[in-house]
């Protein structure tokens, strides 16, 4: 009888452990569902967000293509026209041909009287003269201090178009500012890219 008890036991016990294993199965396949719905969560969420980043790279090219566009128009004006303009600008002032002039005209006029005085003596010593050089005309002319005066005032030279250069490059659109110093090149380039 003790067998017949055990079995039973045993065959009574088999229920409640199949009860039992199909509750944990249950709990399973539930929980399984459960991380299924989660994963197709996650996956529809990575796909909004790829579509996103996707929407988010076309705008930023498209904004950075709409800002680059007039900067490559800049920098096509200043290596077309805007250099040329202020070189030419400077090279032309009035107050650079002027003082370059003054400067011109005062070392020829110091190099005369230095150019003979050092010729006279040259000569005096080469062919052993005792020659007075004291009545010539360029006899104690100093012209060193105008050459020097000269040189000073191209070295300190001010041009107006410099000024207003500085201006524009200081400001926060100094190609613009450039354009609005130089409007004759501006002209030029829309012919230039006609």
């Amino acid at each position: 009888m003790e067998r017949s008890d055990k079995r039973e036991v045993h065959t009574c016990t088999t229920p409640a452990l199949r009860d039992k294993e199909i509750k944990e199965l249950i709990a399973l396949l539930s929980e399984q569902e459960q991380l299924k719905a989660e994963a197709e969560a996650a996956k529809k969420d990575l796909e909004l967000a790829r579509a996103e980043k996707a929407e988010t790279s076309r705008r930023l090219a498209k904004t950075e293509e709409n800002e680059l566009e007039p900067l490559k128009g800049d920098i096509l004006w200043l290596n077309e026209c805007g250099i040329a303009s202020v070189t030419e600008s400077v090279l032309n002032s009035e107050e650079l041909d002027k003082t370059v002039a003054h400067l011109l005209v005062a070392a020829q006029n110091d190099g005369y009287p230095q150019g003979y005085a050092e010729c006279s003596h040259h000569v005096v010593n080469a062919l052993k003269l005792d020659r007075d050089t004291s009545k010539s005309a360029t006899h104690g002319v100093n012209t060193n201090v105008a050459l020097v005066a000269a040189k000073t005032k191209k070295f300190n030279l001010q041009l107006p178009i410099m000024d207003l250069i500085n201006a524009a490059l200081q400001s926060k659109d100094h190609v613009a500012q450039l354009k609005e110093i130089f409007p004759d090149r501006e002209e030029d380039e829309d012919e230039y890219l006609a």
